[in-house]
């Protein structure tokens, strides 16, 4: 953990730039993510999806709870690879419209819950 800066402070939303790589190469990762579906970030292919997911800030350092809302997203995308048909998922932050790419993602932490938007391609 503590790969995460904060960048603004606005009341209860405050944005983290958080690391990818920190992220998907953690415990929790392993745990959580299926280990079937390969997954790039940094890029995404042409046909784009876009997920967003909410993780409980209650207990935890916004590093933690960025990372959770982070992988939850994955996750996801991972779920819609496997329905798909798809053997891996490129991603890439996507708050706001906007596109990050490298090795962060952008999490915004309020009072009760962080919350992360990928966008990604099923390959």
């Amino acid at each position: 953990m503590g790969e995460g800066h904060k960048v603004n402070g606005k009341g209860k939303n405050d944005v983290y730039m958080c690391k990818a790589s920190v992220a998907l190469n953690s415990d929790e990762a392993k745990s959580v993510l299926n280990p079937n579906i390969k997954v790039s970030y940094g890029s995404t292919g042409n046909t784009t999806l876009v997920s967003r997911q909410i993780a409980n800030m209650v207990g935890k350092s916004p590093e933690e709870s960025c990372q959770r809302a982070f992988l939850s997203t994955v996750k996801r995308f991972q779920s819609t690879a496997v329905q798909r048909k798809a053997k891996s998922v490129r991603l890439v932050s996507y708050f706001d419209k906007k596109t990050v790419g490298g090795n962060e993602y952008e999490c915004h932490v309020a009072t009760w819950n962080s919350r992360v938007v990928l966008k990604g391609s099923l390959h």
